[in-house]
């Protein structure tokens, strides 16, 4: 449910940037994140992780300039993310990618992973485009 809000060419480089340069200790943080996600009751706790998931993604590309207009896009998707059902088959689909995504990058799968997340975000604006 990331960053929709982002450019696509942002949402690639950061990606693109965390295959090339995330360090053992920030796929580890964004696997924990992916735990959280699956183990969450509440939607609320889901989406805190899933927020701290993706700027943890710009944190893994060591760029502060995507880490704030990541940061600061979920702000903005915040509430409308809050509008929309959250089906827990929904959520799951979207967790799963997520550890996908962690694997690639720990991988070095960069390319791969960009692609999933284009895929991931496409969800995203699906739903969201129904709101609108």
């Amino acid at each position: 449910m990331g960053g929709a809000g982002l450019p696509r060419r942002r949402r690639d480089r950061a990606i693109l940037l965390a295959g090339e340069r995330a360090e053992a200790e920030h796929l580890d943080r964004l696997r924990g994140l992916t735990e959280q996600m699956a183990d969450a009751t509440r939607f609320e706790d889901y989406r805190r992780a899933d927020i701290r998931f993706h700027i943890d993604i710009a944190e893994a590309a060591r760029s502060p300039r995507l880490v704030r207009a990541m940061t600061e896009v979920q702000g903005h998707m915040s509430d409308l993310i809050a509008l929309i059902p959250h089906p827990e088959q929904v959520l799951t689909h979207s967790n799963a990618q997520h550890k996908r995504l962690v694997r690639h990058l720990r991988r070095g799968e960069a390319g791969t992973a960009a692609g999933l997340m284009r895929e991931h975000i496409r969800g995203t604006e699906h739903i969201l485009a129904g709101l609108i």
